[in-house]
């Protein structure tokens, strides 16, 4: 049988690019959403500094594993649901790692959307983005966008400061040893404070 996603991570550390962005996070108060949570590895080092941490993924199997691993953490909140779906809370820290691509071509921008309403000022978004050479990107067009350097710094220009963007073209093993060429954009972004004239 295979193994979902959530199954085949649940037993890795949280991904380093986290760290980075939390290099960034002002005093504000920490809570965080993590998008298409998986097996709750980044939730897991939120938690751990003491973040409330607002988690959803939309697959059974990631319900499973992060219910049973934070069931007894009170500052974990779990919904299974999917992008387009979920309500979203107040936050100061949004992260969507290898998940945001997924998310409907039709519904990205009205997600985008809802995320930088519902992050604080100054608050850090941390998202993973495809690049149109992405192999996913040229074969399922339907089902995935994929974006130049240029066009995100466009799309973020006026919400956010572009505090880190990496690209990465190559190929890199998926979760279950299948290789793939990825372009994948990652972006640490802080919203930019609201200038209000009286």
């Amino acid at each position: 049988m295979t193994k979902s996603f959530a199954e085949l991570t649940q037993n890795l550390p949280h991904r380093p690019i986290l760290e980075k962005a939390l290099s960034y996070f002002e005093n504000l108060p920490k809570i965080s959403i993590d998008c298409g949570c998986g097996a709750g590895n980044e939730s897991s080092f939120l938690l751990r500094h003491n973040f409330k941490v607002y988690a959803f993924d939309p697959t059974v199997e990631a319900k499973n594993i992060c219910l049973s691993k934070f069931k007894d953490n009170k500052n974990f909140l779990f919904s299974n649901q999917a992008f387009e779906d979920y309500s979203y809370p107040k936050a100061s820290l949004i992260i969507a790692l290898f998940s945001l691509f997924f998310c409907s071509t039709d519904s990205l921008e009205s997600v985008l959307k809802k995320m930088q309403e519902s992050l604080s000022e100054q608050g850090i978004l941390l998202i993973q983005l495809l690049g149109k050479d992405d192999h996913w990107v040229n074969n399922f067009s339907e089902k995935f966008i994929g974006f130049e350097q240029e066009e995100l710094k466009q799309l973020f220009d006026a919400d956010f400061d572009i505090i880190y963007i990496d690209e990465f073209k190559g190929n890199k093993p998926l979760a279950n040893g299948t290789t793939k060429f990825w372009h994948v954009h990652t972006l640490i972004l802080k919203k930019k404070i609201l200038n209000t004239f009286v």
